[in-house]
């Protein structure tokens, strides 16, 4: 499907995009199959500069918006899924960022500088094996003691997406004394963190989603991002997350090569027993019908969203947050029921280990695990129209 194009540096950015996209896609079949982290992809969009997409101008990155954030990750999740969401997570907090100030200024100018160099990565830890997603407000089990001069952390993450190659780990802790959450700053090489290979997974094999483990980590009372009542939105979440798009946006792009793959078959694929394409059968079209109105739907959602997100004020931007989860659900859903109809579509070899689909069918189902949840989602719109 063609995404929604606004103007000349869109087109560009998604022009580019789909270069490094399809450089990707010649590997991320082998990746997939060894379940191996995708080092030297990540390294190869660092060097191209794609890191640097949501760095400010004004810090030398490109200043793309939350809509080309999500124009570009959609692009990128064609060639290789598991590199777009190892990269949507480093962007999405990078824009965040650069929007809700929520770092020291020589901090982030340091961060932003590394980037452009293609030198630094950045992921949120929070998800803990007992606690869950910090999505559903559980408080930590990791702790952070105050000792001079700063803190020392203890405790385990998992589903850190990127983790072999995230410099800048930011690390939910509770801190017992305040009886607060802390977020920190705690870089890699720090003495006693460590990535603890853990990610076996049937989808997103090659993101590296493996666990952070500190042990008595050290980090200085200036890597105390924030300090927050547990449950409560920290200051990195005060633009709404609209940046947590980048989900759903990931998740069309599979759909979408899914899509586009089943395209070009039924219309080339010849049967014996039928003597012409299978494009001419009206169950065929019926499903090709079926696929593209999901398709639509989702991508008439998502960019809608996008871009009442990029016009809105802060505020607005805060009191988007329903709005974002829906968004999410609807595109994320449809992402599934898409590459499900495109397996129905191309018939029982779309299930061989060989088959693009076979992957593309592992990869999206994913997206259903991400946060929001489908019934967080659901709930808060129920709260909002019930009233609480």
């Amino acid at each position: 499907m063609q995404a929604q194009i606004r103007h000349a540096a869109d087109q560009e950015l998604v022009t580019w995009v789909g270069t490094l996209a399809d450089e990707l896609g010649k590997k991320a079949e082998q990746y997939d199959r060894s379940g191996d982290f995708l080092s030297d992809q990540i390294a190869y969009l660092q060097s191209a500069g794609y890191s640097s997409l949501t760095v400010p101008k004004a810090y030398g990155g490109r200043g793309c918006d939350l809509y080309q954030l999500l124009l570009a990750q959609e692009r990128l999740a064609h060639g290789d899924p598991s590199a777009a969401l190892v990269m949507g997570w480093h962007l999405g907090i990078t824009l965040s960022l650069s929007m809700t100030e929520a770092w020291p200024e020589e901090l982030y100018a340091d961060f932003c500088r590394d980037v452009v160099l293609g030198i630094a990565l950045v992921n949120a830890c929070g998800t803990e094996p007992d606690s869950g997603s910090p999505s559903r407000g559980g408080r930590p089990a990791t702790e952070a003691v105050r000792v001079e001069g700063g803190y020392r952390i203890t405790g385990e993450k998992t589903w850190a997406t990127g983790s072999p190659a995230i410099t800048h780990f930011l690390i939910t802790a509770y801190v017992a004394e305040d009886d607060r959450v802390g977020e920190f700053l705690v870089h890699k090489g720090s003495e006693g963190l460590h990535v603890k290979k853990s990610w076996d997974s049937m989808s997103m094999r090659a993101s590296g989603s493996d666990s952070v483990v500190l042990q008595d980590v050290f980090v200085p009372d200036a890597y105390l991002l924030d300090l927050v009542i547990p449950g409560q939105k920290t200051k990195r979440s005060s633009d709404g997350s609209g940046w947590l798009l980048h989900i759903p946006a990931t998740y069309l792009g599979v759909a979408n090569a899914a899509r586009d793959y089943t395209i070009d078959f039924v219309k080339t694929y010849v049967p014996s027993s039928l003597g012409k394409p299978i494009a001419t059968v009206p169950h065929v079209r019926e499903k090709i019908g079926q696929l593209e109105a999901q398709g639509a739907m989702a991508e008439t959602v998502l960019w809608a969203i996008a871009r009442r997100y990029d016009e809105a004020t802060m505020e607005q931007k805060r009191s988007m947050r329903e709005d974002l989860s829906l968004a999410k659900y609807i595109v994320t859903n449809a992402a599934v029921a898409m590459v499900d109809l495109a397996m129905r579509t191309a018939g029982g070899q779309s299930i061989l280990r060989t088959h693009p689909l076979e992957r593309y069918y592992r990869d999206v189902r994913a997206g259903l695990h991400n946060p929001p949840m489908d019934d967080v989602t659901v709930r808060q719109l129920a709260d909002r129209a019930l009233g609480k």
